[in-house]
């Protein structure tokens, strides 16, 4: 469509006019259907590249002559970086409820990046867990998340969407305005240059903790030695704020990532982040990197905050425009939670297109935005929940409801690090496999009175195994024939 810095020519008109009369999907950030059940002629169009615009493409695949999938960035050739996610730097982790629903819209998908050298992870048996109680006890789950590069995942993802024959890509556009029809309640278009035509914003709340990231990759070291694969230090809202992750992923790397709230954020110089390491409740971490190989710089992330966007509560939704992804909820991402809100969000948009397969979708977008909401909300309150224990955060309201709450969910974590009912109730949530419900049911509420007054033993839960560096040779095969298919 153009250099964004030209005006608007007779090409961009011209594919400018070509989106008019066509379905619209908007994110921030199955099995296949028969020929039939597609809508002949028409094409949906999907604002934004990322996962959740991807997944949601994925999803219109089944049901749209032709899929258009707009991005302001150029797509990297490969797991590379790209501007237009700042975030990917840092941790990322698929959640078990995401990882499900990936392997669903895209069968196989789990044993490609398997075997392209993501790491899978049983949740809590590989991991040391320091919680706010102690160190957790591990134990077998069958809970399983992936640990990857954020670049590597999106990889995958873009190219099983690109594989479908009806869904094509346009990069380097940056999509400003929508057209809307006379009386502005149907979006048929969009405008590369014009101003957003349409209703007022919704309203939206932001609850943020001011925290900070800083992140970079380690070369895992051929003689480190332990029987676990993930460590996870988290803060202590009443002593130490500061936390830290470290993440097996593809390549034999480590990914590391340091956090503080309240502004106290982590240097980017390898002195400082050294230091910073050193500062968190447990030395493990700080002994794992401190003599291993720094493969990238140190990257500082701060674009934390919590957002929500009450679409749901908009009084007129233009016909034809559904918002997905960050659009409608952002979450503080050291939780881990954005990519499988997307992936749920996407189930929601797949449900409600078979339900009207007859092509009727006026009241689509109303219906989407209540059940994405409903979807959002979880992951929500725990995130905002959370990050509401610490002082310094603003936004949100700490009612009495939120501090029973939270006296409530300590005495969970108390009981769920040496309770495996309760740790496995609390692993389900914390995956987003299970509602938050599910930590009030009789038999976990009984437990948690009962045991929530555990605290975990002064030493983690480790023992000398075999070498990490044999243990991964046992469980893939060599890096060098870990790689994705071509094309």
């Amino acid at each position: 469509m153009g250099d964004p810095e030209k005006q608007p020519g007779p090409e961009l008109e011209r594919q400018t006019q070509k989106l008019r009369d066509h379905a619209v999907v908007r994110p921030q950030g199955g099995m296949p259907m028969r020929s039939s059940d597609l809508r002949s002629g028409e094409e949906a169009v999907v604002i934004g590249g990322s996962m959740a615009g991807l997944l949601a493409a994925r999803v219109l695949a089944d049901r749209f002559d032709r899929v258009t999938v707009i991005d302001r960035d150029r797509f990297p050739d490969g797991a590379k970086f790209r501007k237009g996610v700042p975030q990917s730097r840092h941790l990322h982790a698929l959640l078990a409820s995401g990882l499900q629903i990936l392997e669903q819209l895209f069968p196989g998908l789990e044993a490609e990046w398997v075997a392209a050298g993501a790491v899978p992870i049983e949740w809590p048996r590989d991991m040391l867990v320091l919680t706010r109680r102690g160190w957790s006890d591990r134990f077998p789950t069958g809970i399983k998340i992936l640990s990857a590069s954020r670049e590597f995942l999106e990889w995958g993802v873009r190219r099983r969407v690109a594989a479908f024959g009806n869904v094509r890509f346009l990069e380097g556009r940056d999509v400003t305005g929508l057209l809307a029809d006379a009386d502005r309640r149907r979006v048929e278009g969009l405008r590369i240059r014009a101003r957003s035509s349409g209703g007022g914003p919704p309203a939206k709340a932001t609850v943020t903790s001011f925290l900070g990231y800083a992140s970079c990759y380690y070369a895992i070291p051929a003689d480190f030695d332990a029987d676990w694969r993930v460590l996870f230090l988290q803060a202590d809202p009443a002593a130490n704020a500061r936390g830290g992750v470290l993440f097996p992923i593809e390549g034999n790397r480590w990914m590391v990532t340091l956090a503080g709230r309240g502004r106290d954020y982590p240097p980017t110089d390898e002195e400082g982040f050294l230091a910073f390491a050193g500062s968190l409740r447990s030395p493990l971490l700080h002994e794992a990197i401190r003599g291993a190989e720094r493969l990238t710089p140190i990257h500082a992330y701060r674009q934390t905050d919590n957002q929500r966007r009450f679409y749901e509560r908009l009084p007129r939704l233009p016909q034809r425009f559904l918002v997905i992804g960050d659009g409608v909820c952002a979450f503080n991402p050291l939780y881990g939670q954005g990519m499988t809100v997307a992936a749920q969000s996407a189930l929601v948009l797949d449900r409600l297109l078979r339900e009207r397969s007859n092509g009727a979708l006026g009241d689509l977008p109303a219906r989407f935005q209540r059940e994405v909401a409903r979807v959002s909300a979880a992951a929500w309150l725990m995130a905002t929940g959370e990050d509401l224990r610490y002082p310094t955060t603003e936004g949100g309201e700490r009612t009495l409801q939120l501090r029973l709450t939270h006296r409530y969910l300590d005495r969970v974590i108390g009981a769920a690090i040496r309770d495996k009912t309760v740790g496995l109730a609390f692993g389900k949530v914390a995956q987003l496999v299970a509602p938050p419900t599910t930590l009030f049911r009789p038999g976990i509420l009984l437990r948690a009175l009962l045991h929530g007054g555990a605290r975990g033993t002064g030493a983690p839960p480790t023992t000398t195994g075999v070498s990490n560096r044999d243990r991964q040779r046992e469980r893939h095969p060599p890096l060098a024939d870990r790689r994705l298919p071509s094309g």
